[in-house]
């Protein structure tokens, strides 16, 4: 079988050991912040700290790798010896990633371009980590680069993410929330109704309200339970600066939910957690007799 090389963005959320194990090439997004001096990468704790005590009324921005970034990438990989490459990255609706690695492929020779596979996993943070971690599994299982690629299409519909913001300002600044928006969703918090936040078909979606959903986790826990039932699944817990909030959500998962295996908790992406703000938790999850 061909040596495949597995290559990701940094809006996907996986820990540096899970990282290190799958040998996972990252293209990084950048991060801009003109108002606090904040350019390129930075990581979670820094940036969500900087969001809470900054008095500026911007917010931080991302773009996209260029496409000499995932060249380099690619390049970089067959100089390694990988014979060929899967490449995944964040939803075409929430990213121009996706478009950037296409783009990449036409400054390659016709040959390796043949060798490459770009999988739009129309997912992020751990959700895509999840995708992400299913093909490393199944590249353990030596089959070919494009029943890989066929079996990920259907796997990623079966990938599931929901979540609490605790501020709508940030992704309101990043245009991706209109002002009268944010403004109905401060309204409906003031009298205990909390949007949860989906992903539907790629993009940011509030998928209901949540009455009396002051306790972020008592929430969570009840869609835990609703939605997966004694089905077994897998989970992850990321966070923005929350980590006592997010282990508590594990602990209870654990007791309630003994068919449901939490695979970690994890800072959330700061490429994600640019628009979601610091006191964030996101839940990602497929059920395994599904898959």
């Amino acid at each position: 079988m061909s040596k495949i090389k597995i290559i990701i963005d940094s809006a996907a959320t996986l820990t540096e050991e899970l990282i290190k194990k799958n040998n996972l090439g990252v293209v990084n997004l950048k991060i801009n912040w003109e108002e606090e001096n904040i350019k390129e990468t930075l990581n979670g704790q820094d940036l969500f700290k900087k969001m809470q005590e900054t008095t500026s009324n911007t917010g931080p921005k991302t773009s996209q790798p260029s496409v000499g970034d995932f060249k380099k990438a690619f390049d970089s990989a067959f100089e390694e010896g990988y014979e060929e490459i899967i490449c995944a990255v964040m939803s075409t609706g929430m990213s121009g990633t996706y478009n950037s690695a296409v783009q990449a492929l036409k400054f390659l020779s016709k040959e390796k371009q043949e060798k490459i596979s770009i999988i739009d996993t129309f997912s992020a943070d751990a959700g895509e980590g999840l995708i992400i971690l299913k093909i490393a599994e199944l590249l353990s299982k030596n089959i070919t680069r494009k029943e890989i690629v066929s079996k990920i299409e259907i796997f990623k519909k079966k990938v599931f993410i929901f979540g609490f913001m605790q501020d709508p300002k940030w992704i309101e600044r990043n245009g991706r929330l209109s002002k009268t928006g944010a403004s109905l969703i401060r309204q409906a918090e003031k009298i205990g109704i909390r949007p949860l936040l989906t992903l539907k078909k790629g993009k940011v979606a509030v998928t209901a309200l949540k009455f009396k959903a002051k306790d972020k986790i008592e929430s969570l826990l009840k869609e835990v339970k609703d939605n997966i039932k004694e089905e077994k699944a897998v989970l992850t817990i990321t966070h923005a600066n929350i980590l006592e909030e997010a282990e508590d959500f594990k602990k209870r998962i654990e007791k309630d939910c003994p068919n449901v295996k939490v695979l970690f908790v994890e800072k959330l992406s700061p490429i994600i957690g640019c628009h979601l703000g610091p006191e964030s938790i996101i839940c990602s999850y497929y059920i395994k007799e599904n898959d």
